[in-house]
């Protein structure tokens, strides 16, 4: 049964695995430079370049992470073009003049300066970062241009319904989906809430709670309320594996 827990502070969190994400991501990257340069393949074989492009995405993926897990548990959204902005800049001075990633943060209908948070919608919410990038390696005899596009997204979908046990009392279940880019994902950990009163109260082990785990991202989850409402409003608050924060809520009917 998966352990629930209270959503972790921004700056406890999100700083520490941001810190921890660019140095692994530079030290991943001046590795693999590093590799690159001595191959001395970089006019003739256009492979090695693409295997470093493939490795520096996933470096980049790394530092969104742990940007989207800060903006997601209370962080500002301006974290993102910091520290891509820093990512960047850590790349350039690794050799000077040679190596230059640029980013352009994704601004639409749905997100703003690169982020997308949505968790209001019935049934289902979405953290989500996007930016579009353009590498470029110069060198004495050639330069080579490679742009990409990196997307992290947690989503998580739920539905449910209630059994009437008599007294007022209702049996609540939930099915819970997450997804990371659009994957089954598990979750690290799942808080159960629903409205009571005009409020919302934590169901824990006095409303009977119960979580399983399917092992492939999805869980059923389980609690009894007593309310005299036609319908139970529940929300489910998750973090993934990777510390990213999102919740849905979901109106629940009669079966």
């Amino acid at each position: 049964m998966i352990k629930h827990e209270k959503k972790l502070r921004a700056n406890d969190s999100g700083q520490l695995l941001i810190v921890a994400a660019l140095a692994i991501a530079l030290l991943i990257s001046s590795t693999t430079i590093y590799v690159y340069e001595l191959s001395g393949e970089r006019n003739e074989d256009t492979s090695s370049f693409s295997d470093f492009v493939l490795s520096l995405k996933q470096t980049t993926q790394n530092a969104m992470i742990s940007s989207l897990a800060n903006i997601s548990n209370g962080g500002v959204k301006s974290v993102l073009a910091s520290d891509l902005n820093e990512f960047s800049q850590a790349l350039a001075n690794l050799r000077s003049g040679i190596y230059h990633l640029e980013f352009t943060l994704k601004n639409d209908s749905q997100y703003d300066s690169g982020v997308w948070l949505s968790w209001n919608i019935s049934g289902s919410g979405v953290s989500s970062v996007y930016s579009n990038f353009t590498l470029t390696v110069q060198t004495e005899t050639s330069k080579m241009t490679m742009p990409y596009a990196v997307n992290i997204t947690t989503a998580v979908a739920i539905n449910g319904s209630y059994a009437a046990l008599g007294g007022g009392e209702k049996l609540v279940s939930l099915t819970c989906r997450v997804y990371n880019e659009g994957k089954p994902a598990l979750a690290r950990s799942i808080t159960v809430f629903y409205e009571n009163l005009g409020g919302w109260t934590q169901a824990n082990s006095s409303n009977n709670l119960a979580i399983e785990d399917y092992d492939d991202g999805t869980y059923g989850v389980s609690f009894i309320v007593n309310t005299a409402s036609d319908t139970v409003n529940a929300s489910v608050h998750v973090f993934d594996l990777r510390g990213v924060y999102v919740q849905a809520n979901v109106t629940c009917s009669s079966v």
